[in-house]
């Protein structure tokens, strides 16, 4: 087998691009919103040099339909505000459907859909819910619907930024060629748990050199790390990567030398199908690449996952695709303990068992993680 490097492999990021107008959007009642006219209005919140304009901002709890249509962002919180978006229906903006660059909110019982451009293409923008990054954003994301998003449906980034993450159905375009989608990202620092959540369809079968990731959980490079998070009892089907969590040093080149102590326990994760043909480029070979599970870090606990279809087991090479359930050939001190996987990858219990598989990887490609 041809060895790898750290920063082999590529996974799934996200930058911004351009709109503004007018749009039909939710308006408010005593701090409630429900249907009116309005403008799009810039936010102050910049990415890719514009100044994003939002349909709704700060409009304290939201409620049904919200069409972002011509706005770069359906609704907008900013700074020490407070809010809920519940029962919402959102959609239309084509950076974000929701994003919290600050303030305090809960994000629940909501449909978030449609957002990026018409039609989709691979600008690395479009993503469902966005805490922005460090801006101290805080609350829940829990029982939502999020789907049809071009590059991400879930974003949480930064040290100061915190969400737990539970009970989404989160759902990619599936096997695409212009873009490599993430379902659910924490990253950079960022605190909380991804629970009970289903995600599938973030699949990318182009040759940019990228993977997609059903549950993105990315540190070091330089950001925070993140640490001592739980990833569990999530049900994650036909991502390229069900679980890719990564923790460098600040090198990028090696993983942390401080524990991270991260949890990926009691996740149910499959594949009935083998796409990917350049998540694994190393300059020299350019290699397909999914994995039920990639863990980089340092005394990361791995136990009780179920692992199963053709797209992760066995630990083979598929015509130009590598497979394997449970890589961790880079991960120090990884403990597995009880994982039911295919053939030989079934992970054991003990302190530093190194699992089966021999690649890794890194952030970049046309994918990689979701912007700050």
């Amino acid at each position: 087998m041809p060895k790898f490097t750290v920063r082999s492999l590529r996974v799934a990021l996200a930058v911004p691009l351009l709109m503004s107008a007018m749009t039909l959007v939710s308006a408010s009642f005593a701090g409630s919103a429900s249907a009116t006219t309005t403008t799009c209005t810039t936010t102050g919140f910049v990415r890719d040099g514009i100044n994003l304009t939002a349909a709704l901002i700060n409009p304290g709890r939201v409620s049904g339909d919200v069409n972002g249509a011509g706005c770069n962002i359906a609704i907008y919180f900013g700074s020490g505000t407070k809010g809920q978006v519940d029962h919402a229906n959102v959609y239309g903006s084509n950076y974000y459907g929701i994003v919290n660059d600050g303030g305090n909110v809960k994000i629940s019982n909501s449909n978030v859909h449609n957002i990026g451009e018409v039609p989709f293409n691979g600008t690395q923008h479009g993503v469902g819910i966005y805490f922005a990054y460090d801006s101290g954003a805080t609350g829940s994301i829990s029982n939502n619907t999020v789907s049809n998003y071009q590059k991400g449906g879930i974003v949480v980034n930064g040290g100061n930024d915190s969400a737990n993450i539970t009970n989404n159905t989160v759902t990619g375009l599936g096997a695409i060629n212009f873009i490599a989608q993430n379902g659910i990202q924490l990253a950079y620092g960022a605190s909380g748990s991804i629970v009970n959540n289903q995600v599938s369809g973030n699949a990318y079968t182009g040759t940019g050199g990228a993977s997609s990731a059903g549950i993105l959980v990315f540190g070091g490079c330089g950001d925070p790390q993140v640490t001592g998070i739980q990833v569990q009892n999530n049900t994650l089907v036909n991502n390229d990567m069900g679980i890719y969590m990564a923790n460098y040093d600040d090198t990028c080149t090696t993983p942390s030398t401080v524990p991270t102590s991260n949890q990926i326990n009691n996740n149910t994760i499959s594949n009935n199908a083998i796409t990917n043909i350049s998540g694994n480029d190393s300059g020299s070979l350019v290699q397909g690449y999914q994995a039920g599970i990639l863990d980089i870090g340092n005394r990361d606990v791995i136990s009780n996952n179920t692992i199963s279809g053709i797209g992760y087991t066995p630990a083979i090479t598929v015509g130009p695709t590598f497979v394997i359930a449970i890589d961790t050939s880079f991960t120090t001190n990884v403990q597995l303990r009880n994982n039911n996987v295919g053939d030989d990858q079934k992970g054991g219990s003990g302190h530093g068992e190194k699992g089966h598989g021999q690649q890794q990887g890194g952030p970049g490609g046309p994918g990689g993680h979701n912007d700050h």
